[in-house]
């Protein structure tokens, strides 16, 4: 079992990265193989809607995402985490899901297999929005990538670094939800 975090907050030992690498711990406690993308660290160019990959395999662009399309691919599960900046996720986050469009086969469904486990986390400072937008994420990954979101873990008044350490029930969720994605 193979299962995969995405982190899409630049900042360094964030709530996100937090509870994302609390979700791989339960994972891994379970026997599964675990490994993280920092997206702030890695070089991922935005999509430039050039339509290369409904054409060829994979995408025009040779930069950082070209590793993490191989380990989406091999992967059984994925955790995406993005904190709430202005009502939706982090620019590293919609860079990193706009260039899931290679996968995409248009009228046909995914080139990713069908199934993956998916768990989304969110963290946000102020505002109450940050589970509405997640659902909205888990519906396009459902119906464009295939992939089965098993829970969306997250919680507000989350600004301060290290703040999620206080929030022993989300910590437990994500724990729980790392350990039910290798179920």
């Amino acid at each position: 079992m193979k299962v995969i975090g995405i982190i899409g907050s630049p900042r360094e030992g964030g709530n996100t990265e937090i509870l994302v690498e609390r979700v791989l711990k339960g994972a891994s406690d379970k026997g599964a193989e675990v490994k993280t993308f920092k997206l702030n660290e890695l070089n991922i160019r935005g999509c430039q809607g050039c339509n290369y990959c409904k054409q060829n395999d994979g995408c025009i662009q040779k930069d950082d995402m070209q590793k993490i399309y191989n380990e989406l691919f091999s992967a059984d599960a994925v955790v995406i985490g993005s904190p709430i900046y202005i009502s939706y996720v982090t620019a590293q986050t919609k860079i990193f899901l706009d260039r899931l469009y290679a996968f995409l086969v248009v009228g046909k469904g995914s080139k990713l297999p069908v199934g993956k486990k998916c768990v989304l986390v969110y963290t946000q400072g102020g505002g109450d929005d940050g589970k509405k937008v997640m659902e909205g994420i888990a519906a396009f990954l459902k119906r464009a990538l295939g992939m089965d979101v098993k829970a969306i873990i997250g919680g507000n008044n989350l600004n301060p670094l290290g703040a999620v350490n206080e929030r022993e029930d989300l910590l437990q969720m994500a724990y729980e939800a790392g350990e039910l994605l290798v179920r």
